[in-house]
């Protein structure tokens, strides 16, 4: 059964017109102390029975970038909506996921990328992060009188206490979501998974850090977890970014950067 709330997330992705970025970025990665990149992924009961991709075994899809869809800031540094696309593409490729297009080969996914600024007044960002209250031991739901939650904060886990204290703060956020590639355009599409990525916004700007998360969430991509995911951001960070050659240099080889039709997720129409 599909969760009303990834449905509710998917639509919006999926049939709202996508915003432009605005500009392209360097990226000068300093030795600030950047903390954790949440990844957390929902799946569906059709999702969990998928197998993931290898690079042996890849998985073929047809994307679809909707651009800064999650929100903005004024005053902030955004990157170029087509070649973040790009990099996407190329760190999906690492994990199995190839575009489909120029291959020949039948996409079974669409995946659905968008982006943006977060803030904790008008988003869950609690849900955005991955908190999930069965697995917080404070939780009003584990406990059974009065004043027990404020004893049990002290034995919350990492990733909960951290969920926690970042979601009283704006993050910049990522979300790709995988629909079944025949039905996306129907008017029941089958939801597969959703990957949300979240990171504080402190001291960053978008530009800095959605490359960042991207690197550090790769690994965790499409693969459902039963708990939230903590990627060191200072780990990906090692190196520079550059997105107009789509390099990540010490961590990922090079990344090629011609201009084609081979390269997903694809920029809105």
């Amino acid at each position: 059964m599909r969760s009303p709330r990834l449905v509710f997330a998917l639509a919006l992705g999926l049939l709202g017109p996508g915003l432009t970025g605005v500009r392209a970025s360097d990226f000068v990665l300093f030795k600030n102390l950047w903390g954790d990149v949440f990844v957390s992924t929902d799946a569906t009961a059709a999702g969990r029975k998928l197998t993931p991709p290898t690079k042996e075994e890849p998985v073929y899809y047809r994307g679809v970038s909707l651009g800064r869809r999650l929100g903005s800031v004024g005053g902030d540094q955004e990157p170029s909506e087509h070649q973040l696309s790009r990099f996407a593409a190329d760190l999906l490729a690492k994990q199995g996921y190839l575009d489909a297009r120029g291959t020949g080969k039948e996409p079974s996914l669409l995946l659905v990328l968008q982006w943006g600024y977060l803030d904790p007044s008008q988003v869950d960002l609690q849900w955005f992060l991955g908190y999930r209250p069965d697995q917080d031991i404070a939780s009003m739901d584990q406990i059974d009188f009065i004043g027990a939650e404020a004893f049990r904060t002290n034995f919350r886990s990492r990733e909960i206490d951290a969920i926690i204290h970042d979601a009283q703060h704006p993050v910049y956020g990522i979300m790709i979501t995988a629909f079944e590639y025949k039905s996306s355009r129907t008017a029941e599409p089958v939801v597969y998974w959703q990957t949300r990525i979240g990171l504080p916004t402190q001291g960053k700007t978008m530009a800095d850090a959605l490359p960042v998360m991207l690197v550090a969430a790769a690994p965790s991509i499409g693969r459902p977890s039963d708990k939230p995911v903590l990627a060191d951001a200072d780990s990906a960070r090692k190196g520079s970014v550059n997105l107009g050659e789509l390099k990540f240099l010490d961590t990922l080889p090079p990344m090629h950067h011609e201009e084609s039709e081979s390269t997903a997720p694809e920029e809105k129409k």
